[in-house]
């Protein structure tokens, strides 16, 4: 266990840096272009929101190729949980005010959220080598 100590502290600061760091520049481009009208920038979200996803999910295989067994289990358990977790904390910011930024702050969320659980599935899938 002390010999990961410090590459889990690395995974830590890793982890809490922020996620908008790992957003694609194409998304990047399209709210720029968006000029603030909520639309464009949920479209711009649900187009972002769709390679975080893919990169999610390449991220679990990952992890599940890298691990035993039991930690399979307990990787697919532990995942089945979070997106419960995510879907029912996002829902908070969907639906919070009744207002059009209510979908904004709810694909914020979404997108956050994936992004950091992509970075931890990948550091499990890196320590698992």
């Amino acid at each position: 266990m002390m010999r990961y100590l410090p590459a889990l502290c690395t995974a830590f600061f890793c982890l809490s840096a922020s996620a908008k760091d790992q957003y694609s520049a194409q998304y990047d481009a399209c709210v720029a272009r968006s000029e603030g009208i909520t639309f464009n920038m949920n479209e711009c979200d649900n187009k972002e929101l769709a390679k975080q996803n893919a990169r999610l999910n390449t991220a679990y295989k990952a992890a599940m190729a890298a691990l035993s067994d039991e930690q399979k289990t307990q990787l697919r358990d532990a995942q089945r949980l979070w997106i419960k977790y995510r879907d029912a904390n996002c829902f908070m910011y969907y639906h919070f005010s009744g207002g059009t930024m209510d979908q904004i702050n709810g694909a914020g969320c979404e997108l956050s959220m994936t992004v950091k659980r992509s970075e931890e599935l990948k550091w499990f899938a890196e320590m698992s080598e």
